[in-house]
């Protein structure tokens, strides 16, 4: 004959401050994802001025020698920078 022997895992009880203390950590880290996220569209802004005074000041090189290419060059600066005020 077999026998079968069932182990009952009793119930395990949630420690005190458990669940305040992970609402606190959940906050505190949705908090500086907000921040992180508010410095990266910062920085996506401010980089894409960079590189469009950098195409400007290229096209500014230009505007005796080619002035369509110039003028071209310039439309796309601001196109760039259009772009990236918009997200």
């Amino acid at each position: 004959m077999s026998s079968i022997t069932v182990t009952g895992v009793p119930a395990v009880k949630t420690p005190r401050g458990a669940i305040w203390a992970a609402r606190g950590a959940a906050s505190m880290w949705a908090a500086v994802a907000r921040w992180l996220d508010g410095r990266k569209q910062h920085s996506v802004a401010l980089e894409a001025a960079v590189e469009a005074a950098q195409v400007r000041a290229m096209a500014r090189r230009h505007a005796a020698t080619d002035p369509g290419f110039a003028a071209d060059l310039m439309a796309a600066a601001d196109r760039h920078e259009a772009q990236q005020a918009d997200r």
